[in-house]
Protein backbone atom coordinates (compact mmCIF):
# COMPACT_ATOMS: atom_id res chain seq x y z
CA UNK A 1 0.00 0.00 0.00
CA UNK A 2 1.28 3.28 -0.18
CA UNK A 3 2.65 5.38 2.53
CA UNK A 4 1.67 8.98 2.98
CA UNK A 5 5.30 11.01 2.01
CA UNK A 6 5.04 12.75 5.41
CA UNK A 7 5.98 9.51 7.03
CA UNK A 8 8.74 8.78 4.36
CA UNK A 9 12.37 9.76 4.52
CA UNK A 10 13.02 12.96 1.77
CA UNK A 11 15.36 11.23 -1.16
CA UNK A 12 18.14 13.73 -3.18
CA UNK A 13 19.11 13.32 -6.12
CA UNK A 14 16.73 13.11 -9.62
CA UNK A 15 13.23 13.11 -9.07
CA UNK A 16 12.55 10.60 -12.62
CA UNK A 17 8.06 10.00 -12.65
CA UNK A 18 5.68 12.04 -11.87
CA UNK A 19 1.78 11.59 -12.20
CA UNK A 20 2.25 7.60 -12.45
CA UNK A 21 -1.26 5.79 -13.35
CA UNK A 22 -1.85 2.28 -13.37
CA UNK A 23 -4.13 -0.16 -14.15
CA UNK A 24 -3.04 -2.87 -11.17
CA UNK A 25 -2.37 -5.60 -14.38
CA UNK A 26 0.79 -3.87 -15.21
CA UNK A 27 4.18 -5.99 -14.64
CA UNK A 28 6.37 -3.46 -14.40
CA UNK A 29 5.92 0.46 -12.69
CA UNK A 30 7.35 1.88 -15.96
CA UNK A 31 4.92 -0.14 -17.80
CA UNK A 32 2.10 2.22 -16.43
CA UNK A 33 1.47 5.96 -17.94
CA UNK A 34 3.19 8.26 -16.43
CA UNK A 35 5.09 11.90 -16.75
CA UNK A 36 8.92 12.89 -16.59
CA UNK A 37 7.90 16.62 -16.61
CA UNK A 38 8.90 16.62 -12.43
CA UNK A 39 10.06 20.16 -12.18
CA UNK A 40 7.61 21.30 -9.83
CA UNK A 41 8.45 18.02 -7.59
CA UNK A 42 10.54 18.45 -4.33
CA UNK A 43 11.68 15.42 -2.41
CA UNK A 44 9.72 15.68 0.48
CA UNK A 45 6.89 14.59 -1.89
CA UNK A 46 8.75 11.69 -2.69
CA UNK A 47 6.42 8.06 -2.97
CA UNK A 48 6.46 5.63 -0.04
CA UNK A 49 5.14 2.15 0.08
CA UNK A 50 4.16 -0.43 2.02
CA UNK A 51 4.70 -3.90 0.77
CA UNK A 52 2.91 -7.00 2.81
CA UNK A 53 5.02 -9.97 3.67
CA UNK A 54 2.06 -12.37 3.38
CA UNK A 55 -1.38 -12.02 1.87
CA UNK A 56 -4.48 -14.00 3.77
CA UNK A 57 -6.64 -16.69 1.84
CA UNK A 58 -9.46 -14.72 0.16
CA UNK A 59 -11.72 -16.15 3.10
CA UNK A 60 -9.77 -15.11 5.89
CA UNK A 61 -9.72 -11.27 4.67
CA UNK A 62 -11.46 -8.92 7.12
CA UNK A 63 -11.79 -10.94 10.21
CA UNK A 64 -12.20 -8.70 13.72
CA UNK A 65 -11.41 -8.98 16.84
CA UNK A 66 -11.80 -6.93 20.35
CA UNK A 67 -8.55 -5.46 22.39
CA UNK A 68 -10.52 -5.31 25.57
CA UNK A 69 -9.73 -3.76 28.63
CA UNK A 70 -11.77 -5.69 32.22
CA UNK A 71 -15.33 -5.97 29.65
CA UNK A 72 -15.35 -8.32 27.14
CA UNK A 73 -17.60 -7.27 25.14
CA UNK A 74 -16.70 -3.43 24.98
CA UNK A 75 -12.95 -2.28 23.37
CA UNK A 76 -10.74 -1.26 20.18
CA UNK A 77 -11.83 -3.02 17.12
CA UNK A 78 -9.23 -4.47 15.13
CA UNK A 79 -9.67 -6.11 11.78
CA UNK A 80 -6.75 -8.19 9.44
CA UNK A 81 -6.23 -7.01 6.26
CA UNK A 82 -3.59 -8.26 4.09
CA UNK A 83 -2.58 -10.48 6.32
CA UNK A 84 -1.77 -7.90 8.90
CA UNK A 85 -4.19 -6.69 11.76
CA UNK A 86 -4.65 -2.83 12.21
CA UNK A 87 -7.09 -0.36 13.69
CA UNK A 88 -9.85 1.40 11.96
CA UNK A 89 -10.45 4.87 11.90
CA UNK A 90 -13.68 6.18 13.90
CA UNK A 91 -13.97 8.58 11.28
CA UNK A 92 -17.92 7.99 10.08
CA UNK A 93 -17.60 5.27 12.07
CA UNK A 94 -21.00 4.65 13.67
CA UNK A 95 -23.76 2.61 15.07
CA UNK A 96 -24.75 1.00 11.90
CA UNK A 97 -20.93 0.07 11.27
CA UNK A 98 -20.99 -1.40 14.64
CA UNK A 99 -23.63 -3.36 14.55
CA UNK A 100 -22.11 -4.69 11.76
CA UNK A 101 -19.02 -5.69 13.08
CA UNK A 102 -20.78 -7.23 16.94
CA UNK A 103 -23.03 -9.14 14.75
CA UNK A 104 -19.45 -10.77 12.51
CA UNK A 105 -18.03 -11.19 15.84
CA UNK A 106 -20.96 -13.48 16.93
CA UNK A 107 -22.98 -10.97 19.04
CA UNK A 108 -26.71 -9.99 18.13
CA UNK A 109 -25.51 -6.46 17.79
CA UNK A 110 -23.79 -3.48 19.07
CA UNK A 111 -22.83 -0.24 19.10
CA UNK A 112 -19.99 2.35 18.47
CA UNK A 113 -17.59 3.43 21.30
CA UNK A 114 -16.51 7.72 21.26
CA UNK A 115 -12.67 7.45 20.48
CA UNK A 116 -12.38 9.38 23.48
CA UNK A 117 -13.42 6.22 25.41
CA UNK A 118 -11.04 3.80 23.87
CA UNK A 119 -7.33 2.72 24.31
CA UNK A 120 -5.08 4.09 21.37
CA UNK A 121 -3.79 1.26 19.33
CA UNK A 122 -0.69 0.93 17.08
CA UNK A 123 0.49 -0.36 14.31
CA UNK A 124 -1.59 0.03 10.49
CA UNK A 125 -4.56 2.05 10.47
CA UNK A 126 -6.20 -0.08 7.86
CA UNK A 127 -9.49 1.16 6.97
CA UNK A 128 -11.45 5.02 6.92
CA UNK A 129 -14.68 6.43 6.17
CA UNK A 130 -16.36 2.94 6.57
CA UNK A 131 -20.02 3.21 5.25
CA UNK A 132 -22.60 0.08 5.67
CA UNK A 133 -26.21 -0.46 5.17
CA UNK A 134 -26.35 -2.56 8.46
CA UNK A 135 -27.36 -5.49 5.86
CA UNK A 136 -23.90 -6.75 5.19
CA UNK A 137 -22.02 -9.86 7.42
CA UNK A 138 -18.55 -8.84 7.09
CA UNK A 139 -17.53 -5.18 8.17
CA UNK A 140 -15.18 -5.52 4.91
CA UNK A 141 -17.88 -5.50 2.98
CA UNK A 142 -19.31 -2.33 3.59
CA UNK A 143 -17.92 0.91 1.17
CA UNK A 144 -13.99 1.82 2.82
CA UNK A 145 -11.59 3.73 1.68
CA UNK A 146 -7.99 2.68 2.64
CA UNK A 147 -6.15 6.36 2.65
CA UNK A 148 -5.70 6.78 6.24
CA UNK A 149 -2.46 9.06 6.02
CA UNK A 150 -4.78 11.89 8.09
CA UNK A 151 -6.00 9.12 11.13
CA UNK A 152 -4.23 9.01 14.01
CA UNK A 153 -4.29 5.92 16.79
CA UNK A 154 -5.83 8.80 19.17
CA UNK A 155 -8.95 8.02 16.60
CA UNK A 156 -9.18 4.35 16.58
CA UNK A 157 -12.76 3.05 16.15
CA UNK A 158 -14.37 0.68 19.31
CA UNK A 159 -17.52 -0.76 20.04
CA UNK A 160 -19.80 -2.09 22.35
CA UNK A 161 -21.33 -6.10 21.46
CA UNK A 162 -24.38 -6.44 23.43
CA UNK A 163 -24.35 -9.78 25.17
CA UNK A 164 -28.50 -10.33 24.17
CA UNK A 165 -30.55 -8.79 22.11
CA UNK A 166 -34.82 -8.37 22.76
CA UNK A 167 -37.61 -9.84 21.17
CA UNK A 168 -38.60 -6.97 18.81
CA UNK A 169 -42.08 -7.22 20.48
CA UNK A 170 -40.22 -5.77 23.84
CA UNK A 171 -37.60 -3.22 21.56
CA UNK A 172 -38.33 0.11 22.93
CA UNK A 173 -40.88 0.01 26.12
CA UNK A 174 -40.68 3.01 28.04
CA UNK A 175 -40.77 3.67 31.90
CA UNK A 176 -40.40 6.63 34.67
CA UNK A 177 -37.61 7.35 36.63
CA UNK A 178 -39.88 9.64 39.03
CA UNK A 179 -39.17 11.39 42.11
CA UNK A 180 -41.98 12.62 44.80
CA UNK A 181 -44.64 12.71 41.45
CA UNK A 182 -45.65 9.25 39.95
CA UNK A 183 -46.48 10.67 36.35
CA UNK A 184 -43.49 12.89 36.08
CA UNK A 185 -39.72 11.94 35.66
CA UNK A 186 -37.16 10.93 33.46
CA UNK A 187 -38.24 9.18 30.38
CA UNK A 188 -35.81 5.68 29.84
CA UNK A 189 -36.26 3.47 26.83
CA UNK A 190 -35.33 0.00 26.58
CA UNK A 191 -33.20 -0.37 23.86
CA UNK A 192 -31.15 -3.95 22.67
CA UNK A 193 -31.73 -5.31 25.82
CA UNK A 194 -30.73 -2.79 27.67
CA UNK A 195 -32.48 -0.05 29.64
CA UNK A 196 -30.79 3.70 29.05
CA UNK A 197 -31.61 7.47 29.05
CA UNK A 198 -32.75 9.70 25.70
CA UNK A 199 -31.25 12.87 24.75
CA UNK A 200 -33.79 16.06 24.95
CA UNK A 201 -32.23 18.06 21.99
CA UNK A 202 -35.47 18.24 19.91
CA UNK A 203 -37.56 16.30 22.29
CA UNK A 204 -40.65 18.36 22.56
CA UNK A 205 -44.75 17.90 23.71
CA UNK A 206 -45.22 15.95 21.08
CA UNK A 207 -42.55 13.35 21.23
CA UNK A 208 -43.66 13.30 24.58
CA UNK A 209 -47.56 12.94 24.45
CA UNK A 210 -46.50 9.55 22.23
CA UNK A 211 -44.72 8.71 24.94
CA UNK A 212 -46.96 9.18 27.89
CA UNK A 213 -49.80 7.11 25.74
CA UNK A 214 -47.29 4.24 25.44
CA UNK A 215 -47.16 4.17 29.32
CA UNK A 216 -50.97 4.21 28.90
CA UNK A 217 -51.67 7.54 29.80
CA UNK A 218 -54.29 9.91 27.73
CA UNK A 219 -51.34 12.41 27.03
CA UNK A 220 -48.47 14.34 28.13
CA UNK A 221 -45.54 17.36 27.75
CA UNK A 222 -42.39 17.32 27.93
CA UNK A 223 -40.22 18.83 31.37
CA UNK A 224 -36.68 20.49 30.31
CA UNK A 225 -33.72 19.03 31.05
CA UNK A 226 -33.17 21.48 33.98
CA UNK A 227 -35.29 20.07 35.89
CA UNK A 228 -34.95 16.47 35.50
CA UNK A 229 -32.17 14.07 37.64
CA UNK A 230 -29.67 12.72 35.81
CA UNK A 231 -29.63 9.53 34.50
CA UNK A 232 -26.91 7.04 33.87
CA UNK A 233 -25.31 4.48 31.40
CA UNK A 234 -26.19 4.53 27.99
CA UNK A 235 -27.90 7.21 26.23
CA UNK A 236 -29.78 5.61 23.58
CA UNK A 237 -31.86 7.69 21.19
CA UNK A 238 -31.54 11.85 20.04
CA UNK A 239 -33.00 13.79 17.75
CA UNK A 240 -36.54 12.26 18.52
CA UNK A 241 -39.53 13.29 15.29
CA UNK A 242 -42.81 12.28 16.20
CA UNK A 243 -45.77 12.90 14.29
CA UNK A 244 -47.99 12.50 17.02
CA UNK A 245 -49.64 9.45 15.39
CA UNK A 246 -47.30 6.85 16.91
CA UNK A 247 -48.20 4.09 19.29
CA UNK A 248 -44.52 3.63 20.34
CA UNK A 249 -42.01 6.35 20.61
CA UNK A 250 -39.55 3.71 18.77
CA UNK A 251 -41.68 4.14 15.74
CA UNK A 252 -40.85 7.93 14.96
CA UNK A 253 -37.46 8.61 13.22
CA UNK A 254 -34.26 9.30 15.24
CA UNK A 255 -30.80 8.94 15.46
CA UNK A 256 -28.52 6.81 17.37
CA UNK A 257 -25.71 9.08 17.23
CA UNK A 258 -25.53 10.36 20.60
CA UNK A 259 -21.97 11.02 21.41
CA UNK A 260 -22.51 14.80 21.84
CA UNK A 261 -24.96 13.95 24.55
CA UNK A 262 -24.74 13.82 28.17
CA UNK A 263 -27.10 13.16 30.91
CA UNK A 264 -27.45 16.63 31.78
CA UNK A 265 -29.59 16.76 28.93
CA UNK A 266 -31.74 13.75 29.47
CA UNK A 267 -35.09 14.22 28.50
CA UNK A 268 -37.72 14.00 31.04
CA UNK A 269 -41.88 14.11 30.82
CA UNK A 270 -44.72 14.64 32.58
CA UNK A 271 -47.99 12.78 31.82
CA UNK A 272 -51.64 13.72 32.46
CA UNK A 273 -53.66 11.30 34.71
CA UNK A 274 -56.91 12.94 32.85
CA UNK A 275 -57.38 14.23 29.27
CA UNK A 276 -60.72 16.68 29.13
CA UNK A 277 -63.14 15.94 26.84
CA UNK A 278 -62.26 17.93 23.35
CA UNK A 279 -65.52 19.82 24.66
CA UNK A 280 -63.94 21.34 27.25
CA UNK A 281 -60.68 21.85 25.67
CA UNK A 282 -59.39 25.47 25.75
CA UNK A 283 -61.89 26.75 28.66
CA UNK A 284 -60.08 30.78 30.01
CA UNK A 285 -61.00 31.94 32.74
CA UNK A 286 -60.03 35.70 35.02
CA UNK A 287 -57.73 35.53 38.23
CA UNK A 288 -58.28 39.04 39.06
CA UNK A 289 -57.62 41.42 42.61
CA UNK A 290 -60.31 44.05 43.15
CA UNK A 291 -61.81 44.69 39.69
CA UNK A 292 -63.97 42.19 38.19
CA UNK A 293 -63.13 42.56 34.68
CA UNK A 294 -59.10 43.44 34.92
CA UNK A 295 -56.71 40.55 35.75
CA UNK A 296 -54.41 37.42 34.76
CA UNK A 297 -56.22 35.19 32.02
CA UNK A 298 -55.57 31.46 32.64
CA UNK A 299 -56.54 28.41 30.32
CA UNK A 300 -57.42 24.96 31.16
CA UNK A 301 -55.11 22.36 28.65
CA UNK A 302 -55.14 19.28 28.68
CA UNK A 303 -57.30 18.73 31.71
CA UNK A 304 -55.39 20.92 34.19
CA UNK A 305 -55.40 25.11 34.80
CA UNK A 306 -52.18 27.35 33.71
CA UNK A 307 -51.43 30.29 32.59
CA UNK A 308 -50.25 31.88 28.94
CA UNK A 309 -46.92 33.74 28.24
CA UNK A 310 -47.45 37.02 27.17
CA UNK A 311 -44.82 36.86 24.55
CA UNK A 312 -46.48 38.33 21.22
CA UNK A 313 -49.71 38.76 22.89
CA UNK A 314 -51.39 41.33 22.16
CA UNK A 315 -55.24 43.40 21.70
CA UNK A 316 -56.88 41.22 19.49
CA UNK A 317 -55.58 38.06 21.31
CA UNK A 318 -57.38 39.74 24.12
CA UNK A 319 -60.07 40.59 22.02
CA UNK A 320 -60.90 36.71 21.43
CA UNK A 321 -60.30 35.78 24.90
CA UNK A 322 -62.67 38.56 26.51
CA UNK A 323 -65.29 37.68 23.71
CA UNK A 324 -64.90 33.85 24.51
CA UNK A 325 -65.38 34.88 28.57
CA UNK A 326 -68.27 36.83 27.81
CA UNK A 327 -67.43 40.01 27.15
CA UNK A 328 -68.20 42.25 24.09
CA UNK A 329 -63.83 43.13 23.54
CA UNK A 330 -61.05 43.70 25.60
CA UNK A 331 -57.40 45.09 25.60
CA UNK A 332 -54.23 43.38 27.05
CA UNK A 333 -52.53 44.77 30.28
CA UNK A 334 -49.05 44.50 30.37
CA UNK A 335 -47.47 42.02 32.20
CA UNK A 336 -45.48 44.05 34.81
CA UNK A 337 -49.32 45.03 36.10
CA UNK A 338 -49.91 41.12 36.60
CA UNK A 339 -49.74 39.02 39.58
CA UNK A 340 -47.59 35.82 38.88
CA UNK A 341 -49.71 33.02 38.70
CA UNK A 342 -48.44 29.03 39.36
CA UNK A 343 -48.14 25.68 37.77
CA UNK A 344 -48.07 25.25 34.57
CA UNK A 345 -47.47 27.60 31.74
CA UNK A 346 -49.37 26.30 28.49
CA UNK A 347 -49.46 28.51 25.34
CA UNK A 348 -46.67 31.03 24.09
CA UNK A 349 -46.90 32.75 20.85
CA UNK A 350 -50.45 33.02 20.48
CA UNK A 351 -51.44 34.33 17.03
CA UNK A 352 -55.39 35.15 16.53
CA UNK A 353 -57.00 36.90 13.74
CA UNK A 354 -59.53 38.49 15.73
CA UNK A 355 -62.66 36.14 14.18
CA UNK A 356 -62.18 33.03 16.33
CA UNK A 357 -64.51 31.96 19.01
CA UNK A 358 -61.81 30.51 21.19
CA UNK A 359 -58.67 31.37 22.03
CA UNK A 360 -57.50 28.13 21.32
CA UNK A 361 -58.13 28.29 17.67
CA UNK A 362 -55.67 30.53 17.18
CA UNK A 363 -52.21 29.50 16.21
CA UNK A 364 -49.73 28.85 19.01
CA UNK A 365 -47.05 26.96 20.50
CA UNK A 366 -46.69 24.93 23.59
CA UNK A 367 -42.82 25.20 23.83
CA UNK A 368 -43.14 27.42 26.70
CA UNK A 369 -39.82 26.20 27.91
CA UNK A 370 -38.30 29.81 28.30
CA UNK A 371 -41.30 31.11 29.74
CA UNK A 372 -41.66 32.17 33.45
CA UNK A 373 -44.65 33.42 35.17
CA UNK A 374 -43.35 36.96 35.59
CA UNK A 375 -44.67 37.19 32.19
CA UNK A 376 -47.76 35.74 32.45
CA UNK A 377 -50.78 37.34 30.43
CA UNK A 378 -53.34 39.41 31.35
CA UNK A 379 -56.24 41.14 30.02
CA UNK A 380 -58.81 43.82 30.37
CA UNK A 381 -62.73 42.76 29.08
CA UNK A 382 -64.88 45.50 28.62
CA UNK A 383 -68.54 45.23 30.37
CA UNK A 384 -69.76 47.39 27.40
CA UNK A 385 -68.95 48.24 24.00
CA UNK A 386 -70.14 51.05 22.13
CA UNK A 387 -72.25 51.00 18.40
CA UNK A 388 -70.44 51.21 15.99
CA UNK A 389 -72.02 54.69 15.03
CA UNK A 390 -70.69 56.17 18.75
CA UNK A 391 -66.82 54.41 18.53
CA UNK A 392 -64.60 57.40 18.52
CA UNK A 393 -66.22 60.16 19.91
CA UNK A 394 -64.75 62.98 21.28
CA UNK A 395 -65.35 65.36 24.49
CA UNK A 396 -63.28 67.99 25.89
CA UNK A 397 -62.29 68.38 29.68
CA UNK A 398 -61.80 72.16 30.08
CA UNK A 399 -60.68 74.81 32.74
CA UNK A 400 -61.53 78.51 32.22
CA UNK A 401 -61.87 78.47 28.77
CA UNK A 402 -64.48 76.12 26.92
CA UNK A 403 -62.78 75.71 23.70
CA UNK A 404 -58.80 74.71 24.88
CA UNK A 405 -58.24 71.36 27.44
CA UNK A 406 -57.39 67.91 27.48
CA UNK A 407 -58.99 65.99 24.45
CA UNK A 408 -60.70 62.65 26.00
CA UNK A 409 -61.86 59.66 23.62
CA UNK A 410 -64.96 56.91 23.85
CA UNK A 411 -63.06 53.73 22.71
CA UNK A 412 -64.55 50.68 23.31
CA UNK A 413 -67.38 52.38 25.54
CA UNK A 414 -65.06 53.77 27.92
CA UNK A 415 -63.89 57.47 28.14
CA UNK A 416 -59.93 57.57 28.29
CA UNK A 417 -57.08 60.13 26.83
CA UNK A 418 -54.63 60.25 23.89
CA UNK A 419 -51.17 59.88 24.53
CA UNK A 420 -49.40 63.47 23.20
CA UNK A 421 -46.75 60.93 21.38
CA UNK A 422 -46.56 62.06 17.86
CA UNK A 423 -49.55 64.23 18.42
CA UNK A 424 -49.28 67.48 16.47
CA UNK A 425 -51.02 70.73 14.94
CA UNK A 426 -52.40 68.30 11.74
CA UNK A 427 -54.26 65.91 14.50
CA UNK A 428 -55.39 68.65 16.63
CA UNK A 429 -57.41 69.86 13.40
CA UNK A 430 -59.11 66.88 12.85
CA UNK A 431 -59.87 66.08 16.22
CA UNK A 432 -60.99 69.62 16.60
CA UNK A 433 -63.27 69.57 13.23
CA UNK A 434 -65.02 66.71 14.15
CA UNK A 435 -66.01 68.33 17.75
CA UNK A 436 -67.58 71.36 15.66
CA UNK A 437 -65.00 73.62 15.25
CA UNK A 438 -63.87 74.78 12.07
CA UNK A 439 -61.22 77.70 11.82
CA UNK A 440 -58.20 76.16 14.02
CA UNK A 441 -54.97 77.63 14.00
CA UNK A 442 -52.05 76.06 12.71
Amino acid sequence: MMISSNRVDDGQGTIWLNDVDCSGSETKLQNCSHSIETSQCHHYEDVGVHCFLSCPAEENEGRLRFITSSVENIGRLEINYRGEWGTICSNSFGHAEAAVACRQLGYCSGQMIPYQYIDDGNGTIWLDRIDCSGSEHKLINCTNSIDTSHCRHSYDAGVKCYISCPAEEDEGRLRFITSSVENRGRLEINYRGEWGTICSNSFGHVEAAVACRQLGYCSGQMIPYQYIDDGNGTIWLDRIDCSGSEHKLINCTYSIDTSHCRHSYDAGVKCYISCPAEADEGRLRFITGSVDNIGRLEINYRGEWGTICSNSFGHVEAAVACRQLGYCSGQMIPYQYIDDGNGTIWLDRIDCSGSEHKLINCTYSIDTSHCRHSYDAGVKCYISCPVEADEGRLRFITGSVDNIGRLEINYRGEWGTICSNSFGHVEAAVACRQLGYWCVLH
